[in-house]
């Protein structure tokens, strides 16, 4: 069952051990994030989200799962009108099926557009500001239209080790995602993306060490007949975790690379990188209860501005009834982002109620 692991990392839902509806099981999240970004931006940028996510075990090789949000976002700048925008999100429906016994499992996946794909001049600030990078925000978009994804994994045991390979092709349909006061709409047209996706996982004392690489490539985007390239990705996963004197110890991290794109014109947009890392304790109480503090730091590096970074302290609880789990969280965060405007000292906090109903 360890390859199982490996195609988690990959990012595609391998069956659950449990063959009937009578396993489905729920995940649900409430969360809360807000930022408050100094001068010379001077926001507060509020997001309230409530992610519903169920899966399906249809047979013991066939599962699907479906997973949608209610989100209310609220941008404040002083001097200006506050920007919100609230309601459902696109839903995703998905279907896994597994092949043989060597773990091969294809994928396929639509994009059901029940989110608000367009928006207003007076909730473009809301709806810009949750698309970012850098900024942890659970929903960066309420509506992309409808699209479709398919990809095909693969995981096969090396020795100790286990390697997996996967990879997909999503297409989006156009929509509008902005329209000004006049009423003109802006037409959008989202490149395809080709994704490909290699891990690796190996037993480490109580715990594993995973490793992971992923390369987006980003057919070019069309904006009322303008074509751009927003550069392809490249994303470095990995993870340490074990147990020492009943502490379960976690290392993890990532970091992202956007290539630099090209605009309508031709001008380069520039590369990015966006690195994140973070350490968690896990101590086990008596009564079966997990606390976890943790630390997290991010940095996010620009062509023509100074490094933005920003920390996290965070405090986590765990209770699991096997039918049933509990998580809360809370944390707080300081730091600063550079623009070429200058450097905007940021504060933050986030809480989260994660709850599991059924599934182990």
């Amino acid at each position: 069952m360890r390859p199982l692991l490996t195609l988690a990392m990959l990012g595609v839902a391998a069956p659950l051990a449990a063959q009937g509806f009578w396993q489905t099981s729920a995940r649900l999240g409430p969360q809360m994030m807000s930022y408050d970004i100094k001068a010379p931006v001077n926001q507060k940028i509020t997001e309230f989200t409530v992610p519903l996510y169920v899966a399906v075990p249809v047979t013991e090789r066939f599962s699907l799962d479906v997973g949608t949000a209610w989100a209310h976002v609220q941008v404040e700048s002083p001097g200006a009108a506050t920007s919100t925008l609230s309601g459902l999100t696109d839903t995703q429906l998905r279907g896994n099926y597994t092949i043989g016994t060597d773990f091969i499992v294809l994928t396929a996946g639509i994009n059901l557009p029940t989110g608000q794909t367009n928006a207003g001049p007076a909730e473009q600030a809301a709806a810009t500001r949750i698309a970012s990078d850098f900024l942890v925000f659970p929903i960066n978009g309420f509506g992309t239209g409808a699209g479709g994804t398919g990809g095909i994994a693969v995981a096969r045991p090396l020795g100790n080790w286990n390697l997996g390979v996967g990879v997909a092709m999503r297409h989006s349909l156009a929509y509008d995602p902005f329209q000004d006061a006049s009423g003109n709409k802006l037409h959008y047209q989202p490149g395809d993306e080709y994704r490909a996706r290699v891990g690796l996982d190996h037993p480490f004392g109580t715990g594993r060490i995973t490793m992971g690489l992923t390369y987006s490539k980003f057919g070019s985007d069309e904006a009322n007949s303008f074509a751009y390239n927003t550069g392809d990705r490249y994303i470095a996963q990995g993870s340490i975790s074990n147990s020492v004197r009943n502490v379960d110890v976690t290392l993890a991290g990532w970091n992202l690379f956007r290539a630099s794109g090209e605009l309508a014109d031709g001008s380069t947009t520039g590369a990015e990188n966006v690195a994140n890392g973070g350490l968690a304790l896990g101590f086990h109480t008596p009564g079966g209860t997990i606390i976890e503090p943790s630390v997290e730091g991010r940095l996010w590096a620009r062509d023509g501005s100074r490094t933005s970074y920003m920390g996290t302290v965070g405090l986590r609880a765990n209770w699991d009834m096997g039918a049933y789990a509990i998580t809360p969280f809370a944390g707080y965060t300081m730091g600063q982002v550079s623009d070429p405007a200058g450097n905007s000292t940021l504060t933050g906090f986030r809480a989260t109620l994660a709850i599991r109903l059924g599934g182990y």
